[in-house]
């Protein structure tokens, strides 16, 4: 068969394989066809690759005699011209990384050549340059993100996570850290009769301290979907990698414990204002309206400008809000329905990483309202991506081996902090009970 033709066999095949392995109840026969094509496949991909380097060959023996050493050019296949989004040329980095890694063991010089072979030059070319930026990257096996390809990466995670959703103030951490003096309390003005002194205000300020720290996510490759066609591997990275991302952001960001290596989330920040929610496991309407309502004067007493206020809650308590019922049957928060709830007039932003197993009772969770506007989440100059076929990871306490359940183990990390403006901009209800 001809390029064309394998090509479009290895399609076929990939189409077959998925079928069988997407039975929820696979058969010893599904099992022996199973086996069956993945022979095939990988036959198919070696008469490929030979075809490929007997036409390199060709090509660097179709040059002059007397060219000199090193000046032959070298052949890859037909560039692929459409553009591609952050999320398509981080997927094509990843099956790059991850079928070189394969193939080839450490190492990046082959994942680039992987990328042109697959007809991405270009993007290979992009990448390239960001790892001649960082070398300590390249060394240890990873692959850095140019900055510009990072900020759209970064524009992939906020459906993500609830905290960039809000759209916090975003400055770039590119020296490693970002300070500014902000002002904790405001400046006054006052009347006064003629001829009297000027009263002097004494605004107090916070000082914003942003520092980067790494977030890290890991997620696991099955060296089957290695196997499969690009475009599988593009869909696994928008998916997988942003949510995975996007849950480890959010987690950090409204509870991280401010350690050396970890942000202070901005629930913890000292100086937060800090209520305990009213009416236990069973709240009635007045007791959840007034802790709501203590969280909204806690800003508006303030007079901050509450223009992207957004609450912040647990599935849990959003479900419970949500179902609420009055005497005639009429739900009594009918805005809550839907993909985009609303409540108090201001969105709901749902997320696990607000826990419900807190406290004594071991049922608590927490109500935050944050006034967006006021946050600052700073981020680095990139994303990295690392991968092994040798690591262990940790699922729900139990140690994996990549390489024993025939893995391939995809690193992405990134550097951001987070920090407030004013303390005033965060409201926390503690000790929420409702729907428990």
């Amino acid at each position: 068969m001809n390029m064309a033709q394998l090509r479009a066999r290895l399609k076929e095949l990939n189409g077959e394989l998925s079928v069988l392995i997407q039975k929820d109840a696979p058969t010893a026969e599904d099992m022996a066809a199973i086996e069956q094509k993945l022979a095939e496949i990988e036959g198919v991909e070696k008469d490929i690759n030979t075809l490929e380097r007997a036409t390199a060959a060709q090509a660097r023996a179709s040059q002059p005699a007397n060219a000199p050493a090193g000046t032959e050019e070298r052949t890859v296949p037909a560039q692929v011209k459409k553009n591609l989004s952050a999320a398509e040329k981080v997927g094509t980095l990843v099956f790059s990384m991850a079928k070189a890694h394969k193939m080839y063991g450490k190492g990046t010089e082959h994942v680039f050549k992987t990328m042109e072979d697959a007809g991405y030059a270009a993007v290979a070319e992009e990448f390239t340059t960001a790892r001649a930026l960082n070398s300590s990257a390249a060394a240890s096996g990873g692959v850095l993100v140019p900055e510009d390809m990072s900020s759209e990466i970064i524009d992939l995670l906020r459906p993500r996570t609830t905290f960039l959703r809000g759209n916090p103030r975003n400055v770039s951490l590119v020296s490693g850290s970002y300070k500014l003096p902000a002002a904790a309390a405001g400046a006054t003005a006052q009347w006064r009769g003629e001829g009297d002194a000027i009263q002097a205000s004494q605004p107090s300020f916070k000082d914003i301290n942003l520092v980067a720290k790494f977030l890290d996510s890991l997620v696991p490759l099955t060296n089957q979907l290695i196997r499969w066609s690009l475009a599988d591997v593009r869909s696994w990275v928008e998916r997988d990698m942003s949510l995975a991302m996007g849950v480890a952001l959010d987690g950090a960001a409204y509870f991280g414990p401010g350690t050396v290596h970890s942000p202070l989330g901005i629930t913890r920040i000292p100086g937060v204002h800090r209520v305990g929610a009213l009416g236990g496991t069973a709240p009635s309407i007045a007791e959840i309206e007034g802790t709501a309502r203590g969280l909204e004067l806690s800003m508006e007493n303030k007079d901050l400008i509450m223009n992207s206020t957004a609450w912040v809650m647990a599935p849990r308590t959003l479900r419970f809000l949500s179902d609420l019922r009055g005497n005639n049957d009429q739900l009594l928060y009918p805005t809550l329905q839907g993909e985009n709830p609303v409540w108090r007039g201001r969105p709901v932003f749902k997320t696990t990483q607000v826990k419900i197993n807190g406290g004594a009772s071991t049922d608590e969770s927490e109500l935050l309202l944050v006034n967006f506007d006021d946050i600052y989440f700073g981020e680095g100059a990139g994303i990295s991506f690392a991968v092994s076929t040798e690591a262990t990871y940790v699922k729900n306490g139990k140690t994996i081996s990549a390489f024993q359940n025939d893995l391939t183990l995809i690193k992405a990390s990134m550097e951001a902090d987070v920090d407030v403006a004013y303390t005033e901009a965060v409201a926390v209800a503690e000790k929420v009970r409702w729907g428990a």
